[in-house]
């Protein structure tokens, strides 16, 4: 399985003004854990969940008072995760 990570432009734009709070490396751990555990039914311990509504095809990760949104692209060969937004609690699903 490879794996491609694409970052939209509100999340770079996260990353430049919080490196901080979440660096790149880690949300890039966080995907990893979270496509393992989607793909390959792994049981690894990470606050992942299935969003409903508009954004049915998307998945959240949350680490703390941040929210990962991405949606997985692609098969069991190769899998494309764009990230969406990431964003503190309040603000990421506007």
């Amino acid at each position: 399985m490879r794996l491609e990570i694409e970052y939209l432009k509100k999340a770079d734009k996260f990353f430049k003004l919080n490196n901080h709070i979440l660096s790149k490396d880690r949300a890039k751990e966080l995907i990893i854990k979270a496509v393992k555990k989607i793909i390959l039914k792994e049981d690894i311990n990470i606050d992942l969940k299935h969003l409903k509504g508009e954004l049915k095809n998307y998945y959240r990760i949350r680490q703390g008072k941040i929210r990962i949104l991405f949606k997985i692209d692609g098969d069991k060969i190769i899998v494309k995760v764009i990230i969406n937004d990431i964003d503190f609690r309040g603000d990421v699903y506007k």
